[in-house]
């Protein structure tokens, strides 16, 4: 089975449609995928998968009613990367730039239309793609309803980690959170996790990544798993 997919780019540093493309050699005989990189993206069509990957502004009317328009073509929309699954870096945006100073606000895609599952990560690993595409197929992994869990949350961070793990005595000194950090922003004070803030992108990572916060959101956002059913 080969499932047809749609990479969508809302823009930002280019690392997560990167992390796809780097994908494709170990997923060509199970996806056909379609990007304005590759040159062959084409949104009239149905798709199994789409990725959507960079945030929302909801400034642009134009690329709402597009993501809308997307949705409606599709089985699963999975927002990857941070941006896209929670907002990450672009919640501090505060618009007034060139070369469009009315761009103001970003969301997480999540925000304007119903997300199956969003990958926290920045950029996540190119080889998430794999086991991520051979879940959706054949075998729903566990792991998937935390993905879809985490498209409910809308937002993550290093502070909702310390507010809900640390400070509430649940964490076990595991220092997962630490080893995923992208900037360095946590690091271990007393066998405990501390919050450098200054630093903190708001990426999300850290939360997915600790066993006692998963369950959290399982339990707080308790989602239904979603594969492909659609016959190619």
């Amino acid at each position: 089975m080969v499932v047809k997919a749609l990479l969508i780019d809302l823009g930002g540093c280019e690392g997560c449609p990167i992390a796809i493309l780097r994908s494709l050699p170990g997923i060509a005989d199970k996806i056909e995928l379609h990007a304005r990189q590759l040159g062959n993206a084409d949104l009239s069509i149905d798709y199994d998968i789409v990725f959507v990957t960079g945030p929302v502004c909801i400034n642009e009317e134009r690329i709402i009613e597009e993501l809308k328009k997307i949705r409606e073509k599709t089985e699963i929309m999975i927002a990857f990367g941070s941006c896209a699954a929670v907002g990450g870096i672009t919640r501090f945006c505060r618009g007034g730039q060139d070369p469009r100073p009315d761009h103001r606000v970003y969301q997480p895609v999540s925000s304007v239309v119903e997300v199956d599952y969003a990958i926290p990560g920045c950029p996540p690993a190119p080889q998430i793609i794999k086991t991520l595409i051979d879940n959706l197929i054949h075998r729903p992994g566990p792991f998937l309803r935390v993905f879809a869990a985490v498209a409910k949350a809308k937002k993550l961070s290093g502070f909702d980690l310390l507010d809900d793990i640390v400070l509430s005595g649940l964490c076990i000194g595991c220092g997962a959170c630490v080893l995923s950090c992208p900037t360095g922003a946590l690091h271990m004070v007393e066998k405990k996790p501390d919050l450098i803030v200054e630093k903190c992108i708001r990426c999300g990572t850290c939360y997915v990544r600790c066993p006692r916060a998963s369950q959290i959101l399982l339990s707080r956002f308790p989602s239904q798993v979603k594969i492909v059913t659609r016959e190619v």
